[in-house]
């Protein structure tokens, strides 16, 4: 099984490669990313995504999302996605609004 945290820099190799970024984008160009994205799967439906059949168009934006998110992460220097995501789950868990 392959772990969150080599997958982290798979998602940051695609960003790269699919938008041109570089070890010189800034948050703000992933910001813009995220920020596009989000706007399709606002606007998306549980209906079959013509990428991914196996899937809704919102779960396959939902995914997407996802990817940027780590590979943001990534970028800017989290050594290490997973403990950080549980870790932040645990913190949630423990937290009363």
């Amino acid at each position: 099984m392959i772990t969150l945290n080599r997958l982290a820099q798979k998602c940051l190799d695609v960003m790269v490669r699919r938008f041109r970024m570089n070890e010189h984008s800034s948050r703000k160009a992933f910001s813009l990313r995220v920020g596009a994205i989000w706007r399709k799967f606002d606007a998306s439906s549980k209906y079959k995504s013509d990428n991914l059949p196996k899937y809704s168009e919102d779960e396959e934006l939902a995914a997407e999302m996802i990817i940027y998110l780590v590979a943001y992460l990534k970028r800017f220097g989290c050594k290490d996605v997973e403990q950080l995501i549980k870790d932040k789950i645990e913190f949630n868990d423990k937290k009363t609004d």
